[in-house]
This record gives structure tokens, sequence and C-alpha cells, in this order.
């Protein structure tokens, strides 16, 4: 990087944190200048190829909420590398609910544990259950119409993949289109309905189901129109209304056919990034910890090296100005507290 270009990107970066540190709690901010680092020293080339796409005139967006969708007690070394022996932890579960600013229309992100859990498929009881996990699931047809939405009026549902704690009940939502990615169709047809020794388990009603294809060789639903292209750092992603307002991303490692999501929310250029289990800890993208890998069951990523491809691509977006980061299992939003439906989470 030349001598100007380092200056400009010192400039940007005192700036960026400085708006930030307005923002966030001291602790939370210190974890973030790595990234933030990170992104504001990138060349010029390379910022423009991460650049998000800028609002148009009337940009459409999206509100998001979340929910308190479940609790996983598990060992802390499945997920990152600085646990200590057989160390347990509480993982909250979290599902979202996006609505268009426009259409009014909504769509549910992840459906997090079913309250039900005996029903889950025999595979994944009987692993959670060798495993030691304690699950806690949750109604969220119900924390919905609490929040004054009833379930019908649910037009869309997208799964970030196919494990139990993201893919609830789906049927308790009788006019919803479900959107999962191709790599979960073929799990569901050569595992499915047991999901022998795994944490696959799903039930959606088929007729009303969409497998979009980030690879574009196999389109499943060809009724389905895509047009992947890069976005920011992700070589592929989905403008799913085709307004600008809400992306499907694919993000590759932890389990095929996984994606996350990337939503304006706001017309001014305020994003959030639903990041599912790209990362189930926010030391992932600090630095702070690796990907663990447990002495006796592994990691929970089937593709760790495209684990930490995804990871790495998440820490630019994680340092870019105005877009907020969120896990599907994210303890400092969750101990924070706000954003909860009928609640909406605050655009940056």
């Amino acid at each position: 990087m030349c001598h100007e270009n380092r200056l400009e990107s010192k400039t940007t970066y005192d700036a960026f944190a400085q708006t930030l540190s307005s923002r966030l709690s001291t602790t939370y901010f210190l974890q973030l200048l790595p990234l933030i680092y990170l992104s504001t020293t990138i060349s010029s080339n390379d910022s423009r190829r991460m650049s998000l796409p800028p609002p148009a005139k009337d940009q459409a967006y999206c509100d998001v909420s979340t929910f308190d969708a479940g609790n996983i007690n598990m060992l802390l070394g499945q997920l990152v590398d600085v646990a200590v022996g057989d160390e347990m932890t509480d993982l909250p579960v979290l599902s979202f609910l996006l609505r268009h600013s426009r259409t009014g229309d909504i769509l549910l992100f992840d459906l997090g544990i079913r309250p039900d859990i005996e029903n889950y498929s025999a595979g994944a009881l009987e692993l959670t259950r060798k495993m030691g996990m304690t699950l806690q699931g949750r109604d969220i047809p119900a924390a919905l119409e609490r929040g004054g939405v009833k379930r019908a009026d649910v037009k869309r549902v997208v799964l970030s993949h196919i494990h139990f704690d993201h893919t609830g009940y789906p049927r308790a939502f009788p006019n919803a289109t479900f959107i999962l990615a191709n790599g979960a169709l073929k799990i569901i047809e050569e595992k499915g309905p047991v999901y022998d020794n795994s944490f696959y388990a799903v039930d959606v009603p088929f007729e009303r189901t969409v497998f979009v294809n980030p690879e574009l060789e196999v389109p499943a639903s060809p009724a389905m129109k895509e047009q992947w292209a890069p976005l920011g750092p992700f070589p592929r992603a989905l403008d799913l209304y085709g307004d600008g307002s809400l992306y499907l991303v694919d993000a590759p490692g932890h389990i095929p056919g996984h994606l996350n999501a990337l939503a304006r929310t706001s017309a001014d250029g305020g994003w959030v990034y639903l990041g599912a289990d790209s990362a189930h800890d926010w030391r992932l993208l600090t630095g702070e910890a690796g990907i663990g890998c447990h002495h006796v069951w592994g990691c929970v990523h089937e593709d760790r090296g495209k684990a930490e491809e995804t990871i790495e691509r998440m820490k630019v977006l994680a340092a870019t100005p105005r877009v907020r980061v969120l896990l599907g299992h994210d303890k400092p939003f969750v101990k924070e507290g706000k954003g909860y439906w009928p609640d909406r989470i605050e655009s940056l």
C-alpha cells in the first residue's frame, strides 16, 4: 500500500472508530478494533470490490426483529479452540423476522428449536443425547402472534440450514413458501427422515418449498429465477425481492446448503447481516479464538477450510461502516437484550 493510501486509511479508521465507539460498550468496541483496521487498510481496488450497493432513490429496506428461539447447553470445545477440557456453555438460539418496508411482506429467517423436542428426527435426538446436550425449545408461532402478526400472514421462511436448532416446526406456517439451498435437498433425499447420527432434522411441506442453487449447476426449482452475483466480500448472493432490500448469501463450510442473509435496515445505507452458524462465537471474528475441534466429537463444521474462509469474509463485513453482524447464537446481542419482537433492531 502506498504512503498516500496509508494516510487515507488511517483517517478513515480514526473517523469510523470514533463513530463506532459511541454506539458500543467499551469491551465490545475493543474487540472489534482489529476488524475495523482490517477493513480500512485494504487497498483502494479491494475497497471498491468489497463495497456494498449504494441505496437507490426511495430505496426499499427491511425492519428486522429477533425471537428468543431456544437454548442449547453443549460442549464449548466443539465451537472454539480456547475451551478448557469438557467445558460446557449455554448457547442462545435466535430467529429473525424481516418486514419489507413497501409491501409489508413478512419473512422469517430460521425457526429455532421446536417446543415439542421429542418430535425431532431419531438421529438428532440420539446424537444430542450422546453428546450430553440439554435443549430448550420455543413456540415461535405463539410469540409471533403475541406481537400482533398471525402465523398465516408469514409469506416466506428461509432456513439457513437443516440442523435441528434452526428448522423449528415449519408446518405451523400454513401459507409460507419455504426457501432452502440446494445442498439441503441432497441431504434430505439421501439421509432423511431418520438422519442417522447427525443434527439434521427438517419437516418442510415440499409443495411449498423452493431450493435455490448458488452454484447454478443443477437448478432444483426451475420456477425460481435465480441470478447469483458477488456482493461485498461474498462471491455469491441472490437479490431475493429484486429491489436490493434483502440478499441471500451463499456461506459454505458449516454444512452443505448453508445460507446467510444481508438485509438493508434503512433507506440511506444501514445493513444487518444474519450469519446463522457461519460462526458460533464472536471470538472467532475478533481473532480471540479459532474453530474448535473436540477430542471426541470433533468440529461442528463439515468443511473447516471453507468455514474459515466464510469467517474471514464476515470479518471484513463486520468492520464495514453501518453493517451490524448478528450470529445465530449471538451471546453479546442477547446480553444487550434489545430488538426482540415486536420491537425492532435499531439500524446503524
